[in-house]
């Protein structure tokens, strides 16, 4: 099911790039950077359309990166790598939507932010740059996001020679809406999906039960932290504990109908180490646990 899912969202992505650059940035000469916007230049040099250019320098990556990457890379690629062309090709016969080149540059930059979004949460990508980043951070050792930023930075460049250079500000708009729409999602993702440090603070007299209830009813491990009230000097349990944002609700819920009195504190947990979370990166001890979170083509 997760595959079925994965796919689907690889390929809504992929379209949403490919109709807002045949709708918005292509016809408005809007070059952003990445492949697209290089497919852009090269057709206005070459005299040719974005889509056939497109298709001619994916292939070429593809064989490239076979060659100094090997076939396991490149399967990871090849579906969004063939999708991206295919889709510019399937919908290069529609209408521009404006002839405002500052909407174009803006609404063009959304929608591609907006589909690389799907394109990542899908595990994919739409090869283009990033497979050259991984030739040049294999062959020469330089950064992926450095060598990214550098093509980007080149297509934009070149845009200003080929057609003006207010179209390659125009593309610099573009590409800070797509980047700044990529993170705003990341974020909301991040908040939504992010684990939680919750803290209970109740009575004595409720403790065993809504330790029973976190432990077995909902499978939260939780520590436990001697605390007395300020006001009455009387003992307080206060439990603290880490879960996801899906198990929220489930936490409320559950305290409230053993404790309507309880206090219950959720705080956004950027960090977690420890048994039961995401594996650390290599670099890290083996007993320690980190838990992670997820570049436009």
């Amino acid at each position: 099911m997760n595959i079925v899912k994965n796919y689907a969202s690889l390929v809504v992505g992929t379209f949403i790039i490919a109709l807002s650059f045949t709708v918005l940035q292509s016809p408005n000469e809007i070059a952003s950077g990445g492949l697209t916007g290089a497919s852009l230049v090269l057709s206005s040099v070459f005299n040719g359309s974005p889509a056939t250019v497109l298709w001619v320098t994916t292939i070429a990556l593809l064989v490239i990166c076979w060659y100094f990457l090997g076939g396991q890379v490149i399967v990871k690629s090849i579906v969004g790598s063939i999708l991206l062309p295919s889709f510019v090709n399937l919908t290069s016969g529609l209408p521009s939507l404006t002839n405002d080149p500052l909407l174009a540059s803006i609404y063009g930059g959304f929608g591609v932010g907006i589909g690389l979004v799907f394109v990542f949460q899908s595990g994919g990508n739409v090869g283009g740059f990033t497979l050259i980043a991984q030739i040049l951070h294999k062959v020469k050792a330089v950064k992926p996001s450095t060598s990214i930023l550098f093509m980007d930075g080149m297509v934009m460049v070149a845009s200003g020679f080929i057609f003006s250079p207010e179209k390659a500000l125009y593309a610099l708009v573009g590409a800070f809406v797509t980047r700044k729409t990529m993170d705003i999602f990341q974020a909301r993702k991040e908040k939504s999906e992010g684990s939680k440090v919750a803290y209970i603070i109740s009575s004595t007299d409720y403790e065993r039960s809504i330790t029973k209830g976190v432990l077995h009813g909902i499978d939260i491990g939780l520590t436990k932290i001697t605390g007395a009230g300020g006001y009455t000097d009387s003992e307080r349990v206060i439990m603290m504990m880490v879960l996801d944002q899906a198990k929220a609700e489930d936490l409320r819920s559950t305290v409230q109908e053993i404790d309507p009195h309880a206090f219950i504190i959720l705080c956004e947990a950027s960090e977690v180490f420890g048994e039961g979370f995401t594996a650390p990166p290599a670099h890290q001890p083996t007993h320690s646990k980190k838990l992670t979170s997820p570049d436009p083509a």
